[in-house]
């Protein structure tokens, strides 16, 4: 709309007014190619080398789309054409991206260097031949791009050729003269490479040109990490941003340039990706097949939320269509969220993740996009604390939106790695509202309220069909925070004491036994009691058989002290070795007490308190009175000296946390009487390998 740009520019509006991604009117002009408006800002004063915030001009946004007459409008008013952005990336670079012969002929007549560097080292012809852009690699040869430049890490054009499988570009490459011999700083050559990568045609033409002494020094049990140039990953404003509010699956990161270290675990990199996704766009990756059809896709918010409504369910309901399930909820699939209202909804995740999402009917107050995603917890600036003995059973779950609130309970399944060994540990769920502070979520999600949610959700039959395995954990909330954390840990039995006293019990190990007398507390407090059962072989594997030992009774919450001593009651000591155990009676030398006072994050440090501490025997337990809460454990051994030590060398070993693993085992035959083996243990990882595959190893074992 020229005549109204016209207008506001008459009225006083400022062509150099950005929007959030540092973009002016004079980049959406050179993007869209609309020459009578770019031509009236630049009369009125727009400056054609304004950067955006990552530092990209107009006139990048111009060459990339291929757009010569606003080229040529932007040179004329000093557009400068060998301008950088904040990662090096010049105008020529995204004409060899994507192919613009003709834009690339306009910069390079008006100064533009055919060698210019990014901050990573790569020239536009790099960038042509990891793209696999033919026709550019022409032009700049026949310009005097230098075909043997190298990167920061020692690529040459014929390396990023032959890491993507471009046997045509590899082929020129050769003919232009390209040193087929070159090594990476990693000591790589282009043949292996595409050895490592499996790209037939592209290894039998460099094995003719390479030398034997290259092909034999690379070392091929390495895991290659691909490399790749920077692109341009902008935001780039929709019709609608400054009017609809933050997109909130672009609006956290909205503008990133990719570097090498960010693109070298990436695989199939041959189309631009947009990392404004972050995890979010694996999903998208993995769930839709079909690549977006220009770059535009990749960075419009526009054109990402096409993207999803073609694969998912439309938020609204077409009020023409009868409609197919009244009352109970069916299952459907998202990426990384979905919209629900009243009428509730129950989702499965569309990854490799397994995470479901039940909210049933009338549980939603008002209609509210849910996000539901998973993440590493190296991601967080505030992980949950794990004490000794814990760890995370599965990955860090980000809710949104944070601190929703609904009517009833919600649930959501998560699948778990960790070992439970029958009752010896359990799951607990942590919860950060904030994502700064953690605490135990603390609704309890006992079998009436999950067959509620499941009544109210689905009909008899759908809830017979359900699988429900013991490798899944339900978590209800009426309220989503910022993260859950699925924890793994040795079980508690917590029990509410107060000033009246009370007695809590093990029900992993029913003789440990903690009596609080009257007055013992001077409030009522959660008091939990925790009993890990050594096992005697792991004892006598470390310690030998004359050393024996009981389960680790611990009492939380830890370093409290008790107004009066409490009574712990603890099994004798087990050996693998029955015939060494010690007929305890009043006086047992051998009987150690050991104690850990430290709590928290903080290693145990085990001390022996036997000297302070009388016993009292009662058939196979001992007991024993404390003031304060810690972990103890009884050792019997005749080295009494060193019992800490060896208590210190034993729980080291034991507090290894259990995982449920599967094992994957690939295979590849590399002569007659030569073959390579590689063994996967996996948690909750894929068990088909994209790069074995690609170096063509099959799988010939896996466990159950």
């Amino acid at each position: 709309h020229q005549n109204v740009a016209l207008l506001l520019l008459d009225k006083g509006a400022s062509p150099h007014a950005t929007a959030k991604n540092g973009h002016t009117s004079l980049h959406i002009a050179a993007k869209k190619n609309q020459m009578d408006i770019a031509t009236t800002l630049l009369e009125y004063g727009a400056k054609a080398d304004i950067e955006s915030k990552a530092g990209f001009t107009p006139l990048h946004l111009s060459a990339q789309e291929g757009h010569i007459d606003m080229t040529s409008l932007l040179i004329d008013h000093e557009a400068n054409s060998n301008h950088k952005a904040k990662n090096g990336l010049t105008p020529l670079h995204l004409c060899a991206q994507e192919d613009r012969v003709n834009v690339a002929t306009v910069l390079v007549k008006n100064g533009a260097e055919v060698d210019a560097k990014t901050k990573a080292g790569y020239t536009p012809l790099h960038v042509a031949s990891h793209f696999g852009q033919l026709n550019m690699i022409r032009f700049l040869i026949d310009e005097g791009a230098k075909v043997s430049a190298t990167t920061s890490v020692g690529y040459t054009p014929l390396h990023q050729a032959a890491q993507q499988g471009h046997s045509t570009i590899v082929n020129t490459l050769l003919a232009s003269g390209a040193p087929p011999n070159t090594t990476t700083n990693q000591g790589q050559t282009a043949l292996s490479i595409a050895q490592k990568l499996g790209y037939i045609s592209v290894v039998e033409t460099l094995k003719g040109v390479t030398e034997p002494i290259n092909i034999i020094s690379t070392n091929i049990d390495e895991k290659y990490k691909v490399v790749s140039p920077e692109t341009m990953q902008e935001t780039f404003m929709s019709d609608s941003e400054d009017e609809g509010g933050e997109d909130t699956l672009l609006s956290e990161q909205p503008y990133r340039y990719l570097t090498v270290d960010e693109m070298k675990s990436l695989g199939d990199d041959s189309l631009p990706i947009d990392v404004t996704r972050d995890e979010r766009g694996d999903s998208n990756r993995e769930c839709m097949t079909a690549p977006p059809a220009a770059i535009d896709d990749t960075i419009s918010p526009q054109h990402l939320k096409e993207a999803y409504s073609q694969f998912g369910t439309p938020d609204n309901i077409d009020i023409g269509r009868h409609p197919l399930h009244i009352g109970k909820l069916q299952w459907r699939s998202f990426l990384v969220s979905f919209l629900v209202d009243a009428r509730g909804g129950a989702m499965r995740g569309c990854r490799h993740s397994g995470v479901r999402v039940i909210v049933p009917p009338r549980r939603a107050s008002q209609p509210m996009r849910v996000t539901c995603r998973y993440l590493k917890k190296d991601k967080l600036n505030h992980p949950p604390p794990l004490m000794e003995g814990e760890a995370l059973a599965s990955r860090i779950l980000e809710l949104g939106p944070v601190g929703a609130k609904f009517l009833g309970p919600v649930m959501i399944e998560v699948p778990h790695f960790g070992s439970l060994r029958g009752k010896e540990r359990e799951i607990v769920i942590l919860r950060s509202d904030n994502g700064e502070t953690w605490r135990e979520h603390t609704f309890d999600p006992n079998e009436d309220a999950v067959q509620d949610i499941l009544n109210h959700s689905f009909d008899k039959e759908e809830i017979t069909n359900l699988d429900d395995t013991g490798r899944t954990t339900r978590i209800l909330t009426t309220d989503f925070p910022h993260y859950f954390a699925v924890v793994t840990r040795v079980r508690q039995e917590v029990h509410a004491i107060g000033p009246e006293g009370g007695m809590v019990s093990s029900s992993v190990v029913p003789q440990v036994q903690a009596v609080f007398p009257q007055g013992a507390l001077t409030k009522k407090i959660k008091v939990g009691l925790q009993a890990q059962p050594i096992s005697t072989e792991l004892a006598a594997k470390l310690l030998g058989n004359r050393v024996a030992v009981s389960p680790i009774v611990t009492v939380e919450p830890r370093r409290r002290k008790f107004h009066k001593p409490i009574t712990l009651t603890i099994p004798k000591p087990q050996a693998a070795n029955k015939g060494m155990l010690n007929q305890y009676s009043g006086d047992a030398p051998t009987l150690r007490l050991l104690c850990s006072i430290t709590g928290g994050t903080t290693r145990a440090q085990w001390e022996d308190v036997t000297g302070s501490t009388p016993f009292t025997f009662v058939n196979d337990c001992v007991s024993f009175t404390t003031t304060v809460s810690a972990r103890f454990w009884l050792m019997d051994c005749r080295n009494v000296v060193d019992a800490t030590k060896m208590a210190t060398e034993l729980y080291k070993e034991a507090i290894h946390v259990p995982f449920m693993a599967k094992f994957v085992v690939f295979a590849k035959r590399v002569g007659e009487l030569e073959a390579r083996l590689r063994v996967f243990c996996m948690t909750d990882d894929k068990e088909d390998k994209t790069l074995e595959h690609q170096e063509h190893f099959t799988e010939v074992a896996k466990s159950r």
